[in-house]
């Protein structure tokens, strides 16, 4: 909602889609995460503003927003699908000359979740991302603190009008404390989490390239789509348990 192209967690994907390796992630260096990817300490909180009690636990997250160019390595797989890849007009990225490095945008609830699928991951839940986007305990109002919004991310704001989203990792000054970037701003979010009490709708968190006022884009904002909703200001980016606590989890 990005590091540079070789941080990217779903960059990382694309290279090993290219090269007929396994779609499972790296192996993590010492912090259990594989590479492209921030670990993030779990911790207890309140959430949003409903001031829901939460609990989360240890996890890896993508340092950018998943590209086109990655999610298209992953089409050519054959373990993503392009279903109205391009239903946003300008705003869309996919196959589109320059706009590689964007985040991939117009897919879909079932969509973003084969994708991280294939890469070995999941999308992360609606509290697990504000945690990461708050930077844990720090209780951050927007990933990089508490200064308001002006250049630290790709918004409409300041007098900026965008009609597409930016390159990842254009803004590092906009990363959280691990170093996780555009989590406010350039495209919403999936999360796996319902809001709506029947799973047609899913939360998506982090605001996008079309907002322009500071409320929009803080880390305890939700949004809600329906899972069949695809647009040209949402995307993906996934995550995963670290190395040593996927072991316990095993059987």
């Amino acid at each position: 909602a990005s590091a540079t192209a070789a941080q990217a967690g779903g960059d990382t994907a694309a290279a090993q889609a290219d090269s007929g390796q396994a779609s499972a992630p790296a192996v993590p260096p010492s912090d259990g995460c594989p590479d492209g990817m921030a670990r993030v300490s779990g911790g207890s909180f309140v959430m949003g503003p409903l001031k829901v009690k939460a609990t989360v636990a240890d996890l890896c997250m993508d340092r950018t927003e998943v590209t086109a160019e990655a999610y298209a390595a992953c089409v050519k797989a054959g373990k993503c699908t392009d279903t109205l890849a391009n239903c946003a007009k300008e705003a869309s990225t996919y196959g589109v000359a320059g706009k590689e490095k964007q985040p991939m945008v117009c897919v879909d609830f079932a969509q973003a979740e084969a994708y991280c699928a294939a890469q070995g991951k999941r999308l992360p839940r609606d509290d697990e991302w504000e945690w990461a986007a708050r930077g844990g305990e720090e209780a951050r109002p927007y990933p990089w603190g508490g200064e308001a919004p002006k250049d630290q991310l790709c918004w409409s704001g300041g007098g900026t009008v965008r009609k597409t989203a930016c390159d990842v990792g254009s803004f590092p000054a906009g990363a959280s404390p691990q170093g996780i970037q555009d989590l406010a701003g350039n495209v919403f979010e999936w999360t796996t989490s319902a809001n709506d009490g029947k799973g047609k709708m899913r939360v998506a968190r982090g605001g996008s390239w079309r907002d322009g006022i500071p409320p929009l884009v803080r880390t305890a904002r939700p949004g809600g789509f329906e899972a069949t909703y695809r647009c040209g200001f949402l995307g993906i980016r996934c995550v995963v348990e670290p190395a040593a606590q996927a072991a316990q989890q095993v059987p």
